[in-house]
This record gives structure tokens, C-alpha cells and sequence, in this order.
């Protein structure tokens, strides 16, 4: 450990600048389609950056992941400026991103066996490897090297204020405590193939003292309580519907994206579940339609992804996903009271929006990985 702080902060003074490689952009908006506006291009260090979730900080900020290039890129709504900051690994595949209660943005390096800190005020960077199947660290050419078989790929603050994060590689869910600096890893009862479930793996705080989480590869969304350490698992009654979005309503309901299935899913809190089919002849011709009227056209089979309630009380839920089945350029919203669904075509096509943020009650904000932009739906209109 103490190599590895030597080595951490001689990287955080001399790559102080490379950090900072960004050097300010202010990025063109993109020209409104309807609701939805896009902002960037990201700036990046390859053409394809990877732009994935988006997080606002205590401040403002908009975060953007971009895991392509092993950067995070901080956005600012007001002026359309962009500061990008590189990982201190590179290759590092960083994943889904979360603040902790001092405001501290944490992320896991999926490729690099870690868990990244960064300060929200200057995008300094500190790395907490992971202390388990470590694969080998190495500094060739002075250019600091670590992986593992642990592929973290989300994260979320729980409950009891640590960190949880999903370990594909070991089929199971990890913690961190950034006050205590306490690690523990729990096995998921069952879990196998963990590792397809790390490219897709979900973790959300959940109801009560859980945190809600997808296993894909076996048709389920499960909780782990946070003080008994014991799981609930859910079966999705769509066999193969690979859910892959999980997030916790306001009532206390787990609501979930299937895939495959083409539905969404409601998990009440007695367990009971709810499916609502998307898939109609009448649907697939409106999204073509009015993606066309907007000047983007994608994959118009509605495969959903990340899903959240907005501040309107409706569901929101990006389409299509994952990429392996199609690309698709929309996000959609579904009324709870009224089933009635509606869906918005974005600007870029095939655009594959890769994440959905309900931190401003008028607004749901979302990564567009191929065209390396954020998106905003205005919510109010």
C-alpha cells in the first residue's frame, strides 16, 4: 500500500495537466428535436469516447461517463462547457458512477480491479484497488498498470452510507466504506455467468435498507439488505427477458426493464410483479415516423434499458438496448394510471441512449454513446 500511494501521488502532480487534458471546451448544442435537446459533441480522447451514465453533482454539474476512453467528462447546463479528466489507468473501462455523502464522485475501473474517488471541485483522482483476484500491477514505462478478475461495473450509495457495487467476475456484490475503509464481498445465492452480467450490471439503491440490482443472465432482479446481508431474488415471469434497468420508485416498487422481453416490469413490495408489454404494430410505426420528423432513426423494436420515476411520478426508460441487438434513438415515458406509453426520437440516429437521470424534477438527462453526446427531455413541455 504504501508503493501504491507513492506511485498514486507522484501520477495525481505530474499528470496534473493530462487530467485536466480537456483543457476547456465550450461544446456547440445541438439543434432542439421536440422535448429534447443534445449537447457536445463530449470532447474525447478517441472519436467514440463511450458516453454512458450521467450524474449531477452537489453543485450543479452534470458527470459524464465515457467508458471507451477511460475519462470522465464534468458538464456544466449553464454554459455548455465541458472539462474532461483521464483516468490515471489507462484501458480502465471506467463504469456507473454514484456521489458519496461528502459529495465525492466514485466509480469502479472495470478492466483495472478498482474503485476511482474524484473530487467534483478539481477532478483530481485517487484509485482504491480492489482486495480481491488481482491479476498483476505493473508500471511499463512508467504508466501504472493493475488488473483483476473482479469486473466491477457499477455502483450506488446505499442506505448505510457505503458504497455497493456489483463484482460480475466473482458472482457477487461488494462494499466499501469510505469513512472506515472497510471492504467485504457477499456471494449471490445461484449466480453463474457473472461475468455477462458484469456488461450489464445495475446496481440502484433499493427499498427500505436494500440495494436493488439485475442478474440478467438468469431472469432475475434481486435486494440485498444492507444490515442483514440477506437477498431477495425475483423471477421475471417472461422467461429469456434479460432485465438489465432497475430502479426503486418513491412508493417503495422496484421498476425493471426487459430487454429482450420488450417490457417493463413493475416489483411491488409484497413481491407481486407486473409486466407491461411495449411491443405493437402500431408502436413501431409512429417510432419510425416520428424519428424521421426529427432527422434520427434507429432500431425501432422497444428493447428498454436504464428505466427511473421523474419528478412527474412517470416512468422513463431508455430505448433501445443493449447494443448487441440493435441501436436504437429514443426515450420513452409510462404512465402508471393511464399504461398509455409514448416515446421520443433523439436527434442522432442510432444514438443508443445508455442511461437515464432524474435529478431535475422538469427534466430527464441521458448519455448517447455512438454519437458521443449528452441529451436532455424536457419533462415540463
Amino acid at each position: 500500500m504504501a508503493n501504491f500511494a507513492r506511485h498514486r501521488h507522484r501520477w495525481l502532480r505530474l499528470g496534473a495537466a493530462a487530467l485536466v487534458a480537456s483543457a476547456l471546451v465550450r461544446a456547440p448544442v445541438a439543434a432542439a428535436a421536440g422535448p429534447i435537446t443534445e449537447y457536445g459533441p463530449v470532447p474525447s480522447a478517441i472519436p467514440i469516447g463511450g458516453v454512458c451514465e450521467v450524474e449531477f453533482d452537489h453543485r450543479g454539474a452534470l458527470w459524464v461517463e465515457q467508458y471507451l476512453s477511460s475519462q470522465v467528462a464534468r458538464f456544466d447546463p449553464a454554459t455548455g462547457r465541458f472539462d474532461n479528466f483521464t483516468t490515471p489507468m489507462p484501458l480502465s473501462v471506467p463504469g456507473g458512477m454514484d456521489l458519496d455523502r461528502d459529495g465525492n464522485l466514485w466509480l469502479p475501473q472495470v478492466t483495472g480491479n478498482s474503485l476511482l474517488r474524484v473530487d467534483t471541485r478539481d477532478g483530481g483522482m485517487t484509485e482504491l484497488p480492489l482486495p480481491w483476484a488481482n491479476a498483476f500491477t505493473a508500471t511499463p514505462l512508467g504508466i501504472p498498470l493493475h488488473t483483476g478478475l473482479g469486473l466491477a461495473n457499477d455502483l450506488a450509495l446505499g442506505p448505510d452510507g457505503a458504497l455497493w457495487f456489483t463484482l460480475g467476475g466473482l458472482d457477487s456484490i461488494g462494499r466499501y466504506d469510505p469513512v472506515t475503509g472497510a471492504w467485504s464481498k457477499h456471494r449471490v445465492p445461484g449466480e453463474i455467468l457473472g461475468q455477462v452480467g458484469a456488461l450489464f450490471g445495475i446496481i440502484k439503491p433499493g427499498p427500505g435498507r436494500t440495494v436493488v440490482f439485475d442478474l440478467p443472465q438468469m431472469n432475475k432482479v434481486a435486494t440485498l439488505d444492507v444490515d442483514t446481508h440477506r437477498f431477495t431474488q425475483y423471477t421475471m415471469p417472461t422467461p429469456a427477458s434479460f432485465p438489465v434497468g432497475v430502479r426503486t420508485a418513491r412508493d417503495g416498487s422496484i421498476w425493471v426493464a426487459e430487454a429482450l422481453g420488450m417490457k417493463i416490469a413493475r416489483i411491488e413490495p409484497g413481491g407481486r410483479i407486473t409486466e407491461y408489454p411495449l411491443l405493437g404494430v402500431g408502436g413501431l410505426l409512429s417510432s419510425v415516423l416520428d424519428g424521421l420528423l426529427v432527422g434520427g432513426i434507429g432500431n425501432p423494436l422497444p428493447m428498454p434499458g436504464p428505466i427511473a420515476e421523474a419528478g412527474d411520478g412517470k416512468i422513463y426508460f431508455a430505448v433501445s438496448f443493449p447494443a448487441l441487438f440493435g441501436l436504437g434513438n429514443q426515450i420513452a415515458r409510462f404512465d402508471p394510471v393511464t399504461r398509455e406509453v409514448r416515446m421520443w426520437s433523439t436527434p442522432s440516429s442510432a444514438s443508443y441512449p445508455c442511461d437515464i437521470n432524474v435529478h431535475q424534477p422538469d427534466a430527464v438527462w441521458f448519455g448517447l454513446l455512438t454519437s458521443n453526446r449528452i441529451g436532455k427531455l424536457d419533462i415540463g413541455r
